[in-house]
Parts: structure tokens; C-alpha cells; sequence
């Protein structure tokens, strides 16, 4: 069984197998796909999924449309392909409409971090309407939760129909028993409640999707939820994928259980098997680290640069071998927005710093100022003193770089290729994209394909051995980088910084 994306919410390719029965950990970094991937799960048995998950802008043509968007299901061999189509996702081919019901659970379930509450009106809560709430939810709160009030939890049917059961804890003033409502529950209360309450619902054999609820608890009430959850999901039979960032929940789960979702940049590769530190090392940033600096990038591109850039650094100068961390973000103005709160997540001794890709400096920043986006403007200039640019746009300064080399020549594995045959044939020139940034990105993918094809080395590897002849090439002298990167390196004493 598979579900394939195509062209979703940034997300130009994926393919995931649907595992079998138990409990399954799904992380990767924001913007890897996580909630677009559970939200076409969903849809399995869910018609509106797409609709509830994929939200569009009707009135508008060009805004928060899905064209060119693609979900694919695949069981037993035969597909069935659903693509926007303006109100609706119909399904190609018309006769596979009925795919989705071979396969072989018997429900579908969502469920998110809610602070929606549910408060009975006071003349509902009359002593003889107040039942003791399920033994299942008084169990899996007491257990999750860590505390024993829970076996006592109550509810009451409200007026306002079916679903809306209002929960009440009750305590003692004096001699009178009074409730407290669900106002007065913790928002990691009412997640583990609603959780709780719909996995009691759950029939055997569903598919369970849990979207990041653990956020709002403590990390050993996450370790009690693992736990609860296992054995929900032995018991009844289900196949529950739970979403997450916490570097808790993954040191805690049998690494067989572990999904990675890593965006490549090219399509999301999904990784299985991983052992947790190779997962906290992609997407923990702050208590896994033993770190001196942390800097913020765009994206695995500019990771890559970065680190051959740091590590020119050092052999070259004779500063003190800092430990420093690079986390790829997203768009400029996301890896802004992090660098700005990145005080509250991290500790005050690691130094925080974003390096842009060098056409937010010469384009985005200036267009942003011309057209008025205040947002991004006074974000950009209150973090002036933090934030440095690459000395390109990864993609397109090494491409540049890999074009100008006459019988460019690298080797790899002990292999050498010959890029710069491969640049003057016509397959090469013949590669094209809606801009230059695109071309540059198709450019380079081929150009590593080729490199791979004939030495059997790992992509991440022929990515650092292409930047690091870059970075020889464009810091010939080696001044320009010494004053990019030496204040940085040397701020560690600076307490206000």
C-alpha cells in the first residue's frame, strides 16, 4: 500500500509506504510533509479530507489553489490519481473510484493538539446527569498524565446534541462536592483528553494519525504516552502514526519504528530504520546539542555550503575549534522568524546567526523595501548585527562555478569524472526551468546523477566535494572569508550579542 504527493504545498515529490499494525513515530524537519502526508492518509476513509486539510481560497484564481497538485493511492498494483480540479479532487482513472475501499482498515481517525473546550450550561449539571466517564478514558488519563484525580473524571450530556459530552473534575469545599469544567483543564489536559476519548471510539483496525499533540507535555508524560499508546495499538489491532519534533519521543521508540522525512531537493526521501541520533542530528537544535554556535540556513543547499565554507575556515586560521550546528529552515523570512525566537529555545551560551542565500540580499530585502512589507523589513533590520549572506545562491554560484571550468575534472571514490564533458553535451545544455534559480537546481541534479552514475558515491558526498571546490575557487584569498566568518567565530565572549 502507497500514497504518492505530487507538486503539494511545496512538496515536489513523495512516496510512502503505509507500515503495518503498531505504533509508528513520523518526524522530519517543518515543511518536509508531515501533515500533508497524514491529511492524504486521512482521506482513505475520509471524503473530506482534502477539503478540511488542503484549504483553498475559492474566490480567488491565483491564491491558495493546489493546480498541478497530486495524490496518488496505490494497493495491490492498481492506482487511483485525485488532482484539484477547482472545487472538487476527482479521481483518474473514473473506474478506480472504489480503490481507496480495499484498503484494509476499518476507519480513519485524525487527531490534533485542541484547546476547544466543551462547558455545560449550570443548569445542566444537576447531581442525577453526571455519569462517571468511560473506564478506558479515566485509565488512559490517569496513566498518561501521572495522577490518580483522573479515575474520578465525570461528564454530562449537554443540549447541545451528540459528541459534545462536557467533562468535569470534582473536589470538596467543606461538605459540598463541586466540578471543575473543562475551562479550568490544561491545554495538555484537554489533548490527552480528546485523544483519549477518540481512541476509546476507535474500531479495531483503524489507521489513527496523530498530528504533534505531545507538545504541551512534560517529557515523562510523553515517555507515559508512548508507553499508552503501544498498547492501545496492540490491542486493537491499529496502525497509529504519530507526528513529532520531540527529541524525547525519539530516543524513547525502537529506531525500527522511526519514519524520516528528508527533503532532498529534489523529491522527500522517507527513511526507515534510522537510529535516533542520526534523526536528532537533522532536526534537534537544542538540548541534543553540545554546541557552541547554531546557524540558521534555508535549506540543505546552504547547509552544505556553510559547513565547507566553516570548515575552510579552519584550516586556514587559528581560532579555537568551536562546535557549531547548522539547521536548514525554510524561506528567508522563516529562517528570520527563527533566528528571532531562537532565545527562547536555546540556551544563552550557544550563538545564534543566520546566513541568507546572497539573493535575499541583492533582491528579496530590496524588494521587500520597495513595496512597503514592513513585516519583513523591520524583522530584517532589528536582526541586522545577527544575520550574514553566503557569498552566492548555492545552486546557482556553484553551477556558475562547475561552467566556467574548462575540462573541469573532480574525483570521487577514487574515481575521476569528467564534468566538464559532460556540461558541453547537449543533454546538459538542453536543461531548462521556469527561472534561473530552477535551471540551476535541474542543472545540478543532473550534474550530480552524472558524478554518481560513474563512481557509486553518495549524494551528500558529491554535494560537499562540489562546494568545497567552489569554496577553494571563490576564497583564492583567503581574507574575504576570514572577515565573514572570523567575527562570528570570535563573538563568543560577547555577552549582549
Amino acid at each position: 500500500m502507497r500514497v504518492e504527493l505530487e507538486h503539494l504545498k511545496g512538496i515536489s515529490s513523495l512516496k510512502f509506504d503505509i507500515p503495518n499494525q503498531g505504533l509508528w513515530l513520523l518526524t522530519g524537519l517543518n515543511g518536509s510533509g508531515k501533515t500533508s502526508l497524514l491529511a492524504a492518509l486521512f482521506r482513505i476513509k475520509k471524503s473530506r479530507a482534502f477539503q478540511d486539510y488542503y484549504k483553498t481560497t475559492a474566490t480567488q484564481s491565483r491564491l491558495d489553489t493546489f493546480r498541478q497538485s497530486k495524490v496518488r493511492y496505490i494497493i495491490d498494483g492498481e492506482e487511483v490519481t485525485y488532482t484539484y480540479g477547482g472545487k472538487r479532487w476527482p479521481p483518474k482513472p473514473k473506474r478506480n473510484s472504489s480503490l481507496l475501499r480495499r484498503f484494509p482498515f476499518s476507519s480513519t481517525q485524525f487527531i490534533e493538539a485542541n484547546g476547544s473546550r466543551v462547558e455545560p450550561y449550570g443548569d445542566e449539571i444537576i447531581p442525577r446527569r453526571i455519569n462517571a466517564a468511560n473506564d478506558v478514558i479515566r485509565d488512559f488519563m490517569s496513566s498518561v498524565l501521572g495522577d490518580l484525580k483522573w479515575n474520578e473524571l465525570k461528564y454530562v450530556n449537554t443540549r447541545r446534541g451528540v459528541g459534545n459530552q462536557a467533562y468535569l473534575l470534582p473536589y470538596r469545599a467543606g461538605r459540598e462536592l463541586h466540578y471543575y469544567s473543562e475551562k479550568n483543564f490544561s491545554l495538555g489536559e484537554l489533548c490527552i483528553l480528546k485523544l483519549a476519548e477518540k481512541l476509546s471510539m476507535s474500531q479495531d483496525n483503524s489507521l489513527v494519525l496523530i498530528d504533534e499533540i505531545e507538545m504541551a507535555l512534560h517529557p515523562q508524560a510523553q515517555v507515559r504516552l508512548l508507553h499508552k499508546l503501544e498498547r492501545v495499538a496492540n490491542d486493537k489491532s491499529l496502525t497509529v502514526i504519530f507526528s513529532t519534533h520531540s527529541s524525547t519521543l525519539i530516543k524513547n521508540v525502537d529506531r525500527n519504528k522511526i519514519i524520516l522525512l528528508s527533503d532532498n531537493g529534489t523529491h522527500v526521501d522517507v527513511k526507515r530504520q534510522v537510529y535516533p541520533a542520526h534523526v536528532l542530528g537533522e532536526i534537534a537544535f537544542d538540548e541534543e546539542l553540545n554546541t557552541d554556535f547554531v546557524f540558521f540556513v534555508e535549506d540543505e543547499q546552504a547547509k552544505v555550503l556553510l559547513e565547507q565554507m566553516c570548515g575552510k575556515f579552519y584550516e586556514v586560521s587559528d581560532v579555537f575549534k568551536p562546535m557549531f550546528k547548522v539547521v536548514p529552515v525554510g524561506g528567508y523570512y522563516q529562517v528570520l522568524k527563527m533566528l528571532d525566537r531562537s532565545s527562547q529555545i536555546l540556551p544563552g551560551h550557544v550563538r545564534r546567526y543566520a546566513f541568507l542565500d546572497d539573493d535575499v540580499r541583492t533582491e528579496a530585502i530590496p524588494n521587500a523595501r520597495r513595496q512597503g512589507t514592513r513585516t519583513v523589513t523591520d524583522l530584517y533590520d532589528r536582526l541586522d548585527a545577527k544575520v550574514n549572506f553566503l557569498p552566492c545562491t548555492p545552486e546557482v554560484g556553484l553551477v556558475d562555478f562547475i561552467e566556467s571550468q574548462a575540462n573541469l575534472n573532480m574525483s570521487f571514490c577514487g574515481v575521476e569524472v569528467r564534468i566538464g564533458n559532460y556540461v558541453l553535451s547537449r543533454e546538459y545544455q538542453a536543461i531548462n526551468g521556469d527561472n534561473a534559480r530552477q535551471v540551476a537546481k535541474n542543472k545540478l541534479n543532473a550534474i550530480v546523477d552524472y558524478i554518481q552514475d560513474r563512481s557509486g558515491d553518495e549524494r551528500v558526498s558529491i554535494h560537499r566535494n562540489l562546494y568545497r571546490g567552489y569554496i577553494d575557487n571563490h576564497y583564492r584569498n583567503i581574507g574575504s572569508l576570514m572577515g565573514l566568518l572570523g567575527p562570528v567565530f570570535n563573538s563568543r565572549n560577547n555577552r549582549n550579542h
